[in-house]
């Protein structure tokens, strides 16, 4: 078995560490080890704490990837993270490893990686049973802390992930009552991206909004909470607002869909949806979903044909970069 590879995915929650060994079984992911980003002071600080975790190995290649745009080349590539004031930088995973071309990459862009690699027991198809067009496109997306979006472009035998903030687009209303909602939102935040209502704190947002519109006094509540609220129907205002952000996702997943001709389909990651799927099964509306994904005119024939899956597997973006890592040490 050859030297493992560390691979880190860091996002506005957690800092997740692990090393992968390739075997002749594939690559294998040890589980990984979990840091609250808002007990550490940096980046560097976590990354240091796990290397001695794990006894400082001999390690054949380093991959890591952050919830924000990757900024600059090279040594000096780095990612500020969006909802977090962490920067993750290539310089600090050399110093720290003694690697010289570490890889970083957008954490949805990990996550493109990994797909290529699951399995069918890894992923839950939304709606019908379509099978992907091999070789084209496919797109991502997820809401979690924030909502992440990317692409994987097939071409010459290499897999090219795309690295997206389209989390960061407008959000469109499709009825009198969502026009209603992001003019509320709008009167509170100004610009009404797709992630203001599609992450966790985006949930919350949905929950606060509807209270003011209906006059009601606002709870204090976490994402957890409105889902269980919701599951449970001991709440109108959480099963409206989990509604609203199944219709706004199927949406916004049409919107990724047509715009990267995704017939190698749209996969779902993030905390959220794969969460529900997990612990509240029958809280994400797949009919109501699909129906709003599919809903786009003289095109929703063709996205009928696109199939949806939402990636069951948690530590996907740590196999894409597993897979990268091993790439680029060869």
């Amino acid at each position: 078995m050859s030297a493992p590879v560390l691979v880190a995915d860091i996002g506005g929650t957690n800092a997740r560490f692990a090393l992968a060994h390739l075997s002749d079984r594939g690559i294998e992911v040890e589980p990984p080890v979990v840091y609250r980003t808002a007990e550490h002071a940096s980046f560097d600080d976590a990354l240091q704490l796990f290397l001695a975790s794990a006894g400082r190995l001999a390690l054949s290649g380093v991959a890591a990837c952050a919830a924000g745009p990757v900024e600059g080349e090279g040594q000096a590539a780095r990612i500020d993270l969006t909802n977090f004031p962490w920067e993750v930088s290539v310089a600090a995973l050399s110093r720290a490893t003694g690697m010289a071309n570490p890889s970083l990459v957008n954490d949805f862009a990990a996550v493109a990686l990994a797909v290529p690699a699951l399995g069918p027991h890894e992923l839950h198809a939304i709606g019908p049973a379509l099978v992907p067009v091999p070789g084209a496109p496919a797109g991502l997306l997820g809401a979690g802390t924030g909502l992440g979006m990317s692409a994987i472009i097939f071409g010459d035998g290499v897999e090219n992930p795309v690295a997206g903030e389209g989390g960061h687009a407008d959000l469109a209303a499709n009825s009198a009552r969502e026009a209603e909602l992001i003019a509320h939102l709008r009167a509170r935040h100004g610009h009404v991206s797709v992630e203001r209502v599609l992450s966790g704190p985006g949930l919350i947002a949905l929950y606060d909004a509807l209270c003011a519109l209906g006059g009601a006094e606002a709870r204090q509540i976490t994402p957890p909470g409105i889902a269980a609220r919701a599951h449970s129907r001991e709440d109108d205002i959480a099963v409206e607002a989990v509604q609203l952000f199944c219709g706004f996702l199927g949406s916004v997943a049409g919107n990724l869909a047509l715009t990267l001709g995704a017939q190698g389909g749209i996969y779902i990651g993030g905390g959220i949806v794969p969460g529900w799927l997990a612990q509240h099964p029958g809280l994400f509306d797949e009919a109501l979903f699909r129906a709003r994904f599919e809903a786009k005119g003289r095109m929703s024939h063709w996205l009928a044909r696109v199939p949806v899956f939402v990636i069951r597997r948690e530590d996907a973006a740590l196999l894409g970069l597993a897979r990268l890592a091993f790439r680029t040490s060869r």
